[in-house]
């Protein structure tokens, strides 16, 4: 059971949302987010859910992976499906999120988290359409020609599925030239709405299905379809660096996306540390995201 938040994990200014930037030790000028593992950042991210829950204010956070990580989605098949031992030979790190969704690569991106009440938000579906709206809004301070996906594809089961986040966009989610360039992941639970995803700055996403046990065939490409259509993609996802032609400069990033959701959401963020209390609740739960029964619990 967690605690009321004190003043610190308060503190958003009137009306406005706190800002955080990696692990919430501090806002650093000229600093990219300092990088943390994958049990690390979930928890952060659910102690955050939970500070919000008590009685916080809304949060935008934006933070790194060290060492890389595949993250799977919180009701995602992984038993017999990823291979531990090739995940640690490849020196990459693995996660189950608190949000459902489908395996995702943190490997040369950068990921953000909102965490709000839905309400004010119109709701959860509300809320996801919003905060995409955001993430386009920054994309195109950046000069990148960024929307929101039109209902392009019905994945089946998420607990049977084996190809990764990145395979083809859903509806709303956010593209480039028709390709994903963003992938969110929500989960709403006693009033409170947590969606977090990865904004691809450089690498492939193609590497997720190197990490599938052998004897688990990738899921098969579509099919091209019949002229006069074009033809599919190559690969579903695009990076920044495909579409700027340069390496990010994540600093910039960061700074795009932030005056996006401000112009979406009308507010200002206010830059911070983690309160007291939300430190030492992510403390905790880097048990449970560390844990391999709940890692490997499906």
């Amino acid at each position: 059971m967690t605690t009321a938040p004190d003043s610190s994990d308060r503190d958003g200014g009137a009306g406005g949302w706190r800002l955080i930037v990696g692990t919430g030790s501090g806002a650093v000028p000229g600093v990219g987010p300092v990088a943390a593992s994958g049990a690390v950042n979930m928890a952060i991210d659910q102690a955050l859910l939970e500070s919000l829950q008590q009685g916080g204010p809304p949060v935008l956070r934006f933070y790194a992976w060290q060492p890389a990580c595949l993250s799977l989605g919180r009701n995602q098949a992984a038993r017999g499906l990823y291979d531990a031992d090739r995940l640690a030979a490849a020196g990459i790190d693995v996660v189950r999120r608190p949000t459902g969704g489908l395996a995702v690569l943190h490997d040369r991106e950068l990921t953000y988290s909102v965490v709000s009440a839905p309400g004010p938000l119109g709701g959860a579906r509300a809320a996801y359409a919003s905060i995409n709206r955001a993430l386009v809004e920054g994309l195109r301070c950046l000069g990148i020609a960024a929307e929101q996906a039109a209902g392009l594809k019905i994945r089946g089961p998420v607990s049977q599925a084996a190809e990764p986040c990145f395979q083809a966009p859903a509806a709303g989610e956010v593209v480039a030239g028709g390709r994903k360039l963003v992938g969110s992941a929500q989960r709403c639970e006693r009033g409170a709405l947590l969606q977090h995803g990865s904004i691809l700055l450089s690498g492939s996403q193609a590497r997720v299905r190197d990490l599938l046990s052998r004897g688990v065939a990738p899921p098969a490409s579509p099919a091209a379809p019949a002229p006069p259509a074009p033809p599919a993609a190559p690969e579903g996802s695009i990076t920044l660096e495909e579409l700027s032609g340069r390496e990010p400069d994540v600093h910039a990033v960061i700074a795009a996306m932030c005056s996006g959701f401000e112009r979406t959401f009308g507010t200002r963020l206010a830059p911070g540390p983690l309160g007291q209390r939300e430190n030492v609740r992510a403390k905790q739960l880097v048990r449970r995201f560390g844990n391999d029964e709940w890692t490997w619990r499906r």
